[in-house]
């Protein structure tokens, strides 16, 4: 081995910004019959969100007798749940027809009569899965499809959304979706979905950095169309949230979540397919009536040829503020939190002197100038007073501006305005054809 003088080991230590997918989904929804709720948990197979979240179990606090057509037990299975009454040779599957709860008893009637007769605490299981599970299929079920759906489970029995939103701050998510719930008449206040649009918009406003994030609803299917229109309001209309209207029995806002979170921000979600089962379709008073809502819908365009669903429109809830259009949102979020990624690696090493201002500049440009260049953004532009102040001649500057200077350096804070240039993609075309002969 030959003599050196001076020896040095090399290693990389480049910075790299931080990154985010397209969108990563929160549903939060009802989980297993007899489960008090779970905390978040993270889910890139819609199998294991399955196995997490069952449809459930619970027993028969009564005696059944057989021919019985209903059974007493300890916790509530939605309408229309099969289950499995009973064990070993003696189970039997039935259908819930309806539910009642009187007095803290419930009360399930079921679709037929028992052949046996079943003991107390023998058991009743769930066919399928819970609200959440499903919804977690479904989002994942686009195409294409998200890359990660977190799941919040609440207690089916006893729904404690106000706890879960407070859960949901913390949970890296820029998509929130409430499973199998959609924007009905309530009584009161507080509607989840009125819930669901305070938490976006507090969470987006005051969170931590990278933070912003948007709700999806779906609107009751089983309303009339005016009484859907007239629930978007207070809270609930902002450019924060997506409201979509449907004729299917499917959630059809986790599957708008799944569409969303499939594509970069900056594409539009007009005519995108979206992956659920409507047969019925919209008339073109309807369309034009949730258009002028600011609600999206679900169409099958006659010149798309398959007779696929495709979103109708990308809008959200309100076009306060120039935010009409949901890529519109993404792509503000997704280019701050970018800059705010390239930012941090200034903050505590540059100094405020022309170099360090200069080397702040460039860091913005290395993060917009690939954005022009992918046609995400047509231009941009970037202001620092501080720096301008600074290029000039000392000679020059008033009292005012020295004094700007030094205020800006003891208190170690850089103004800066970035100005981007955002290109919409076409949502419309009107030609005028002329036959002339």
């Amino acid at each position: 081995m030959p003599f050196n003088y001076v020896t040095v080991a090399a290693s990389s230590d480049l910075f790299t910004p931080a990154t985010r997918a397209f969108g990563d989904i929160l549903i939060i929804g009802k989980g297993a019959v007899g489960s008090s709720g779970s905390a978040a948990q993270r889910f890139t197979d819609p199998a294991k969100a399955a196995e997490q979240y069952p449809m459930g179990a619970t027993k028969l606090v009564e005696k059944s007798e057989a021919n019985a057509t209903a059974v007493i037990v300890a916790a509530e299975f939605p309408t229309g749940t099969e289950v499995v009454v009973g064990k070993d040779s003696t189970a039997e599957v039935r259908t819930v027809k309806s539910v009642a709860v009187v007095s803290s008893k419930i009360t399930l009637t079921l679709d037929e009569g028992l052949k046996n007769a079943h003991p107390v605490d023998d058991p009743v299981v769930g066919h399928g899965t819970s609200d959440l599970a499903a919804a977690i299929s479904t989002a994942f079920a686009q195409t294409p499809p998200p890359t990660v759906v977190w799941g919040i489970e609440l207690a089916p029995a006893n729904p404690s959304w106000t706890t879960a939103f407070a859960a949901a701050v913390d949970v890296p998510a820029q998509i929130v979706v409430l499973a199998n719930t959609p924007l009905s008449e309530q009584p009161g206040t507080n509607h989840p979905v009125e819930l669901l649009a305070k938490h976006v918009t507090t969470v987006s406003n005051t969170g931590g950095d990278g933070s912003e994030r948007i709700g999806v609803a779906m609107l009751d299917r089983t309303l009339t169309q005016a009484k859907q229109i007239a629930l978007n309001k207070g809270d609930i209309k902002s450019n924060r949230m997506v409201l979509v209207a449907h004729k299917s029995d499917d959630d059809v806002a986790a599957a708008v979540a799944g569409v969303i979170a499939g594509h970069e921000p900056h594409i539009s979600l007009l005519l995108k397919p979206i992956s659920i089962e409507m047969s019925e379709l919209f008339t073109a008073n309807e369309i034009d009536a949730y258009r002028t809502a600011s609600i999206n819908w679900v169409a099958s365009p006659v010149l798309l040829p398959g007779h696929a669903l495709y979103l109708g429109e990308g809008l959200t809830a309100s076009p306060v503020g120039g935010k009409e259009y949901v890529d519109v949102v993404r792509t503000l979020d997704d280019i701050s939190f970018r800059i705010k990624a390239a930012l941090i690696q200034a903050v505590g090493d540059l100094r405020i002197d022309r170099p360090g201002l200069r080397t702040v500049v460039t860091l913005v440009q290395s993060v917009l100038s690939p954005q022009v260049n992918r046609g995400v953004i047509e231009s941009y532009a970037i202001h620092i007073p501080l720096l301008v102040l600074m290029e000039r001649e000392r000679a020059t500057l008033t009292a005012d501006e020295l004094v700007q200077i030094s205020e800006g350096r003891s208190g170690r804070k850089v103004e800066m305005d970035v100005s981007v240039v955002y290109a919409g993609v076409i949502h419309q075309i009107a030609v005028k054809l002329v036959l002339k002969g």
